[in-house]
């Protein structure tokens, strides 16, 4: 049945047999588990996504933490593929659980933006005389309408730069969920604990995200960002400083309303940010203004990264 509704609601097959999966390996350990239990099936609130919610009022779970390791079975034989799957099929799982009071699983699972309505432009280069880029980025789309960018660029160049450019991308893609100031000051601390602080291990970064009707930013150091198409014009600014150095400057979260047509474009200090809309072939597609855009302004030195997203309607 919930594979027949996310069929309903345009997901693919490979969406509905995630959806399938992971409804009857949640639903299987309530019926073994507990001898019955309630499924409940809603469309999210911007009717982007569906929400099911398995409640039983069997034994509960002992430890969460085990249960949701890969392999884990309180049964033999095994109980299917295990909620570590379940967990990966969905884009939301939340178990909730006391001993003697039953167990809630709480999964969600979403639309993925359609390529007709936004599409993305990368072209990512590393300096010539290293090996290994500093920059990084990151796209990540959630809840059917949203989705965060970043553009990441560790200070110097080679291995270092590279290292810390990758643990910011995987800080922000774990906690893409979380408000935008949040995210960097968890940069930052983290930064601080993983690296020797006697040497630099630091970085710069724009970070975006874009909502159906708004845009969020935050950004530090000499990431560049514009925003073209709007019918206000929309000026983004960085803050001074260098997360992870000794200090975090002030974090202002910038929000503005914005159309649904409009094209972002996102540098790290490799791209001279000095280019209007005018300069650009702004009606093509994502990808050829990222092109565009590297072949004209890239810095003769350093690594260069353009993020350019479009979105169409």
């Amino acid at each position: 049945m919930a594979s027949v509704i996310a069929s309903d609601l345009c997901f693919d097959k490979t969406g509905c047999a995630e959806i399938a999966l992971a409804v009857s390996e949640v639903a299987g350990n309530a019926v073994k588990h507990a001898g019955k239990g309630t499924l409940s099936i809603r469309l999210s609130g911007n009717r982007k996504g569906l929400i099911f919610m398995m409640q039983d009022n069997g034994q509960g779970i002992k430890s969460i933490k085990e249960a949701m390791q890969e392999g884990y079975s309180s049964l033999k034989p095994s109980l299917g593929v295990g909620l570590n799957a379940a967990q990966r099929a969905m884009d939301v799982f939340v178990i909730r659980s006391k001993p003697e009071s039953g167990t809630k699983v709480i999964m969600k699972k979403y639309l993925p933006i359609p390529e007709e309505e936004t599409e993305y432009g990368i072209f990512s280069l590393n300096d010539e005389r290293y090996s290994v880029n500093g920059d990084a980025y990151v796209i990540k789309e959630f809840e059917g309408d949203k989705v965060l960018l970043a553009v990441i660029d560790g200070t110097g160049n080679g291995l270092h730069a590279y290292e810390v450019a990758n643990f910011v991308k995987k800080i922000i893609t774990d906690y893409y969920r979380s408000d935008l100031v949040t995210i960097v000051k968890k940069c930052h601390r983290e930064l601080r604990k993983e690296f020797d602080i006697s040497q630099v291990r630091s970085c710069v970064l724009g970070l975006l995200l874009l909502k159906p009707r708004s845009l969020e930013y935050v950004g530090v150091g000499d990431t560049s960002i514009h925003v073209y198409g709007n019918s206000k014009k929309i000026n983004l600014r960085n803050s001074r400083g260098i997360v992870g150095d000794r200090w975090i400057p002030d974090l202002k979260l910038q929000k503005f309303r914005c159309g649904r047509k409009i094209t972002i474009i996102m540098c790290s200090d490799g791209i001279k940010p000095r280019y209007t809309e005018d300069d650009l072939p702004i009606d093509s597609d994502a990808q050829q203004i990222a092109n565009f855009i590297m072949k004209n302004y890239h810095q003769q030195y350093g690594d260069a990264t353009v993020l350019v997203t479009k979105r169409k309607r």
